[in-house]
């Protein structure tokens, strides 16, 4: 296949650069070729795929999990969702709030995992009190990397993930595109299962393509994607997109949604 052929070429100059064996070229260019391979058989086809169960299950947006309101084991508010934590496997593993605007110990933000955290009518509960609020610092767990915090306030940008850990921020905005980078839109919103499993990506697509919603399956780490990219890739061409329903919101019922 010339895709193979190519693939193997690639991995041959760039070890020839590096004085790597001949051999162990040949065959990171058949390993990149099974991999390419792997991934396009796990693709989902436009022709399978329909928003029946998204509505049947229901479950979070992302617009709704960002900035609502968070309370404390008393049921006090005590701040709001500033980002979510999703790992290469597209489940929550923790959110980032601000809270404490009222405690001796002021505006701080906290890391808490997505197994303490509970979804209430009115917003999330986490179990931070003023006392314990230390034992959920940003950086006492293996999903945050040290950086300089200059100004809190702007821990979107300011704060790297590790282990493949990557931001809600990181995704939501993008561009989206299909085929060979052809616009199409922007990332406009994330769907989760109830328990923090991603359901799929909703893109907001240009005039020229109907200029709805339209929801997607997500794929993320190893699929055209990395956190520190500006434009989200669909894996599909344009032929492939036009039959496309525009997503109902109405019919995905969620815990904020009434």
């Amino acid at each position: 296949m010339h895709f193979q052929r190519n693939v193997s070429l690639i991995a041959l100059a760039v070890a020839a650069a590096m004085g790597v064996s001949q051999a162990q070229a040949q065959n990171d260019g058949n390993q990149s070729q099974a991999n390419a391979q792997g991934q396009n058989n796990q693709i989902r086809a436009i022709s399978e795929w329909n928003y029946d169960e998204l509505y049947q299950q229901g479950g979070i947006t992302a617009d709704n999990l960002m900035d609502t309101e968070v309370f404390g084991e008393t049921g006090e508010e005590i701040g709001s969702v500033e980002n979510v934590l999703v790992t290469e496997q597209n489940q929550i593993a923790a959110i980032i709030a601000q809270v404490g605007g009222f405690w001796d110990i002021g505006d701080t933000h906290v890391l808490v995992p997505w197994d303490e955290v509970q979804l209430t009518d009115d917003g999330v509960q986490i179990p931070i009190t003023e006392d314990n609020a230390d034992d959920y610092g940003l950086f006492d767990t293996e999903f945050i990397t040290k950086q300089d915090l200059s100004q809190t306030q702007q821990v979107d940008d300011d704060v790297a993930t590790g282990n493949r850990v990557w931001k809600l921020s990181d995704l939501l905005d993008d561009y989206a595109s299909v085929g060979q980078g052809v616009g199409y839109g922007y990332v406009d919103n994330v769907l989760f299962s109830q328990d923090g499993q991603v359901q799929a990506v909703v893109i907001e697509s240009d005039s020229a393509y109907g200029g709805g919603p339209y929801a997607y399956p997500f794929y993320g780490y190893g699929y055209g994607w990395e956190p520190g990219y500006t434009t989200y890739s669909l894996p599909y061409e344009e032929n492939e997109i036009g039959d496309m329903d525009v997503f109902d919101y109405e019919q995905y019922n969620g815990p904020w949604d009434n």
